[in-house]
């Protein structure tokens, strides 16, 4: 239990530890870390198979003495062996480091002979005679130095085993042999270790440079500052890249959301001075003195009338802020051909009390993808400032035609037009141009701006046209058709 807490916490000790560092710093550390994971095991299999075939070598080595030796062995009655002729002879009474021991045993595990380097030994050398007949090889601890015993079987002339030779020699060069190797993977991987998080460092560093622009960015942004955007390098496409887009979108929107705020506020402001300020100064020329009672109801006429200006504005601008704050939104499949066709009827008995002709072409059935209102309120502002600006005895023709994948709506009047210099400013908020027909008529200039918005709210374009002054207008707008249309 306690080494399980223990070990709970150097975990929670290394995460925490862990969780404080940077990002190209943690992608380094695990980088690091897997690379010193994969080496380790690879350079543990590499070892283990140099060493096997190092022990497999000295085998052949042994063996090859064995059987040099296997002349020398009399296999008849008793089991002997005399090594006065053996050429290798002095590699039996030779030291330590560089002899070889031979010793024979019957198959009953007796000992029958054994070279005369024994005798400058005084340690013994500890080994099991092999239970199976069979070669055998086993290293062992000799002399405090590592040794290599091979075992090999003897037979007799009828092939029947009667006893084992037992040749044994010191490995101690290839021992120093494999530890050289041993300290070269050492060093090898510790030196891929640390390129690998110094270079995985570096690496993660420059693959998240988009992300310390995105911080540096965001950090200079202010609330009367939002035009910065964040430097994307769009020859490399990766979820970096895909991920700045996606802020300097929101910083887009960010900054359309501040700038209506400002221009509903600034436009408000402007446009409510004018009224409020002929409030105040009707209401203070009538506390001067006493008025009759003419007068008093006069003056609340006046008040009255204005207040009803600015509730008109105050209304038009509010749906103006709201439809600036939506994005392009389906909201039903609206028939615009039956929308077209109440408006006319709303309009017909102050188009017949004007004099004035309202001609109609409605393809029947075109259905768009928006809101039933918004699409009343286009029609109904456009025929509005159609029958306002044309005088008595003139013609509006309104036309609702499909053309392609739009449905089209063209208004046209034969009343005072524009030139070229209002048609640049005809949308703007709070524009109504100077020729006296203009402002001689009840507005605010927002109706236009209206239209506009609401129009390119739903993928639409409205334009205006006209040959100049006196010589009518004419106001088209199109919008996609319903793919079910």
């Amino acid at each position: 239990m306690i080494s399980l807490i223990s070990k709970n916490e150097i975990v929670g000790k290394v995460s925490s530890f862990l969780n404080r560092l940077s990002i190209s710093k943690r992608l380094a550390f695990w980088y690091g870390a897997s690379l010193f994971v994969m080496l380790s095991v690879f350079g543990y299999f590499l070892y283990d198979s140099f060493h096997d075939s190092i022990h497999h070598n000295y085998d052949r080595h042994l063996r090859f003495e064995a059987e040099q030796l296997l002349p020398f062995i009399e296999t008849g009655d008793t089991l002997s062996m005399d090594i006065t002729g053996y050429s290798r002879n002095e590699a039996l009474k030779s030291g330590i480091e560089y002899g070889t021991y031979v010793r024979l045993y019957d198959e009953s595990g007796e000992l029958i002979y054994r070279s005369p380097n024994f005798s400058k030994i005084n340690e013994p050398l500890k080994t099991s005679i092999p239970k199976i007949a069979g070669e055998h090889s086993v290293s062992t601890e000799w002399q405090s130095m590592p040794a290599r015993t091979l075992f090999y079987p003897i037979e007799n002339d009828n092939g029947t085993f009667c006893g084992w030779l037992e040749v044994t020699g010191f490995e101690w060069t290839l021992h120093e042999e494999l530890s050289r190797f041993r300290k070269y993977l050492f060093v090898l991987i510790a030196l891929s270790v640390i390129f690998s998080i110094i270079g995985g460092y570096l690496l993660s560093r420059r693959a998240l440079s988009p992300v310390s622009s995105i911080i540096n960015t965001a950090k200079s942004i202010t609330a009367t500052d939002l035009d910065k955007r964040i430097p994307v390098n769009y020859q490399v496409k990766d979820e970096l890249t895909d991920l700045a887009d996606t802020f300097n979108i929101m910083l887009d929107r960010l900054q359309k959301g501040f700038e209506r705020e400002k221009r509903f506020t600034a436009d408000a402001a402007h446009e409510l001075m004018t009224p409020l300020s002929s409030i105040r100064s009707d209401a203070e020329i009538m506390l001067r003195k006493s008025r009759s009672q003419q007068e008093y109801e006069q003056t609340l006429e006046r008040v009255l009338d204005e207040v009803k200006r600015m509730s008109g504005m105050v209304d038009l601008l509010l749906q103006l802020s709201r439809i600036d704050s939506e994005q392009h939104v389906e909201d039903g499949a609206v028939n615009v051909s039956r929308i077209a066709e109440g408006a006319v009827q709303a309009y017909q008995s102050h188009a017949d009390g004007m004099d004035i002709t309202l001609e109609t072409q409605i393809d029947p059935g075109l259905i768009v993808n928006a809101h039933g209102g918004y699409i009343e309120k286009v029609i109904h502002n456009l025929l509005e400032n159609a029958l306002k600006y044309t005088p008595e005895g003139g013609t509006i023709n309104m036309q609702v035609k499909r053309s392609g994948g739009e449905a089209v709506i063209r208004i046209k009047d034969t009343g005072i037009g524009f030139d070229e210099d209002t048609k640049q400013h005809l949308f703007e908020r709070f524009y109504r141009a100077n020729e006296a027909a203009v402002q001689e008529q009840k507005g605010s200039g927002l109706g236009l701006s209206l239209c506009k918005a609401i129009v390119e709210l739903y993928g639409g374009e409205i334009s205006a046209y006209s040959k100049g002054i006196e010589k009518g207008s004419a106001f088209v707008v199109k919008l996609p058709l319903s793919e079910t249309n």
